[in-house]
């Protein structure tokens, strides 16, 4: 659980009415971002405020009637999820450099220089957002890939998204390899050949296609087939 002193006020309206809450400023962006948090840590103060500054709680009947509920940890949770915060300047340079760096994990999973089909590095993304002069923003990662994408292509070839890989697994390496391939990517269709080979097609973030690729080697040791389908 954050501390007070730690914690941001969160706000939400709805229906003419005012509530707000404590929260750990960090698994509030986490919640944005999608992550599944345990909301009873996220709080610094197990209650809905109409005004936190003076400890003034929201009546048990207003929290009922707005959200439908008067369960704090269900009522805070979508508080979370749709109300305004604004975290202190300190907090908001660490969580800045935080979206930052989700970033470039996303770019680098997920893209490719088109012109060596192979993944940019950390350091090759860095220089092209600092390059771009790319204005990070307040929000998720995720919300502002296609806006980074857009500023980023002016300095760096970068082709985004997935690439789709043809596997053969030889037969004697089939049922090993079979519960392990589902954990590289999302299998868009399997069968088994008469040989007792395994035939998949397997979608993968394209700055992974590399990785999995050297995996699926290792599981074989070199005797597995992998072919990129080009779009």
């Amino acid at each position: 659980m954050v501390q007070v002193n730690e914690a941001v006020v969160v706000k939400y309206d709805k229906s003419d009415a005012h509530f707000e809450i404590l929260a750990d400023p960090d698994l509030v962006l986490k919640a944005r971002e999608g992550d599944d948090i345990d909301v009873s840590k996220a709080l610094a103060v197990f209650e809905i405020y109409k005004n936190a500054s003076k400890a003034e709680k929201a009546s048990l009947s207003e929290v009922q009637r707005v959200f439908g509920t008067d369960d704090p940890i269900k009522v805070a949770h979508t508080i979370i999820l749709k109300g305004i915060f604004h975290p202190t300047t300190a907090q908001k340079k660490v969580m800045m450099e935080r979206i930052k760096q989700q970033i470039i994990g996303i770019l680098m999973q997920n893209s490719t220089d088109p012109r060596t089909k192979l993944p940019h590095t950390r350091e090759r993304i860095e220089w092209g957002l600092n390059e771009a002069r790319v204005k990070i923003e307040f929000k998720s990662a995720r919300e502002q890939i296609d806006t980074v994408l857009k500023a980023i292509r002016v300095v760096l070839p970068i082709s985004f998204g997935t690439a789709k890989l043809q596997v053969i697994v030889p037969s004697n390496y089939a049922a090993s390899v079979y519960g392990q391939i589902r954990h590289l990517g999302k299998v868009i269709k399997e069968s088994w050949l008469s040989n007792g080979s395994l035939e998949v097609t397997l979608e993968v973030p394209a700055g992974l296609k590399v990785d999995v690729i050297t995996t699926l080697g290792n599981l074989t040791k070199g005797e597995i087939m992998v072919k990129e389908e080009i779009k």
